[in-house]
Order: C-alpha cells, then structure tokens, then sequence
C-alpha cells in the first residue's frame, strides 16, 4: 500500500526519461498516486538546452508510470499559454475527477549572458517560463484542488540558483527567485483548505540541462568536459552530482502526509554545494 493511492498528481516538464519531472512522475506513481505527465515537447531549436522533451519521450513516460498499476496520461503542455494551462487541469478532472498534487516542475535556460549582452528576448521568455508558468499553472488548478475538499500539496521547483546566483545566470536565477516569493504568498493564502505550497531548490542534478551546462563551460574555457564534472564533484560536500532521483524522493516526502506541517518552506537540495 503507497502513502498516496487513489491521489492524483499532475507534474510538468516531465517528458525527459532521465529529467527531474520524469523521476517524480515515476516516484508518486509508486506511492501510488495516478500521473497526469505534461511537457511542452519543443523543437530543439525552440529550447536548446538539452531540457526539452519530445512527444514519443513523454509518450514513454506515461507507458512506464502505467505499467506500475496506475493510471497516466500525457499532454502537450505550454505553461506560458493560459489556454493550455486551462485545458490541462480540465483534462486532469476529465480523466481522473480530481487534483490533489501540483508539481510546477517546467524550466528552461534561456540564452545565458552578462546583463549588458543579454537580449531582451531571452530574459522575457526565462521569466514567461520558469515564474509565469508556475503562476499560470497553481491560478488555473487551485479551483479544483479547493473544491475538492481533500486539502493538497504544490510543490513548486525553484533552483539553489535564487539564493546562489552565478555570473551570466541573472535571468535564471530572478525567476527562480520569483518561484520561492510566489510559493511563500500562495502559502499564506491556502493553508485554511489544508493544502501546503513548497518550494524545491535543487543544485547541480545530473540531468541533459545539466549536462548541456557543463558542455558549454568545457567549450567557453577550453576545459575537457571530465575535469569540468570532477572540479564540480570536488566543490559538493556529497562528492557527486544530484540525481533526479534525489529530487523525486524529497518531493514524495513533501507529497505526503509526513509533511502536513510543512508550508512556505525554500528546501535547499544541492548535497551541501551552497556551504562550499
């Protein structure tokens, strides 16, 4: 018996087979929770970040959550598009009747550079994705999640990013700053119907953003792309990257009812990286 049958749980950017989002889908549907899976399954060329996924990826996802004896289904998903959002919660009632866990798991790294290169584009569209699209996202889900009377989780992925910022990541790192003022507020205002609003602020997870990251890093200085990772490990007190996994077992913690006093909260996930 898993600390979430007959739940229902909806995580976006979930169509990577080795990204956060598909480790958590995975995760809840173990615990017993039916998945509902979305991502905006992009081009490469929309999202060259190594983060964006392709339908038959997502399409996959759903198929393994399914085979562990739960109910799944997959949905071409642009966060930043109202009408979408809109229409991926009323699919979710369609399907499932209910909503009981929010993971605003959908991101994107955007034309990273110093402020005074920066094109305007990339900045709007980094903030359109990584703070809107989780506004969009607990705006158009929050009616059915009250409605149901069953209380809830949102569980909003931030970064280590918003407390931590880099050179050239200024983009990156406001928007996620914005996903953690969002979590606390919207914290404040649904606590009396029993739902809880956390955010996660993952480190360095060996994801393909991840991976695209340290590609560009090896490229820009002339590093070999080993001694980039292995300088990395050396600066995280754990001695290895995150996994997906990693993040997938604190959400399920925080999914759960363990966590039911647990609200407003920013949970660093970085294997002791910030303290370095």
């Amino acid at each position: 018996m898993g600390t979430l049958d007959g739940q229902v749980a909806l995580v976006t950017g979930a169509g990577r087979q080795n990204g956060i989002g598909a480790a958590v889908a995975r995760q809840l549907a173990q615990d017993g929770a039916h998945i509902m899976v979305t991502d905006i399954c992009a081009a490469p060329a929309d999202l060259p970040h190594g983060g964006n996924a392709a339908w038959e990826e997502l399409e996959a996802v759903a198929r393994e959550i399914t085979a562990l004896g739960v109910q799944s289904l997959p949905l071409q998903v642009d966060v930043t598009v109202a009408e979408e959002v809109k229409e991926m919660v009323s699919a979710t009632k369609e399907k499932f009747g209910r909503l009981d866990i929010l993971i605003n798991n959908a991101g994107a790294i955007i034309g990273p550079a110093p402020v005074r290169y920066m094109a305007e584009k990339a900045w709007r569209r980094m903030l359109e994705i990584n703070a809107t699209g989780v506004f969009l996202c607990c705006h158009h889900a929050l009616p059915l999640m009250i409605n149901g009377g069953n209380g809830g989780r949102i569980i909003n992925l931030s970064s280590i990013a918003a407390v931590r910022p880099r050179i050239f990541m200024s983009a990156y790192a406001a928007s996620k700053a914005a996903v953690i003022a969002l979590t606390q507020s919207l914290a404040l205002e649904i606590g009396e119907f029993g739902i809880t609003a956390n955010a996660i602020l993952p480190g360095d997870i060996d994801t393909g953003m991840k991976q695209w990251g340290m590609q560009m890093e090896s490229m820009v200085t002339g590093t070999e792309y080993d001694a980039v990772v292995g300088a990395l490990e050396e600066r995280i007190p754990a001695g290895r990257l995150g996994l997906p996994e990693d993040v997938a077992r604190l959400v399920s913690f925080l999914a759960s009812d363990a966590a039911e006093f647990i609200t407003g909260q920013a949970i660093n996930l970085t294997g002791g990286r910030e303290l370095s």
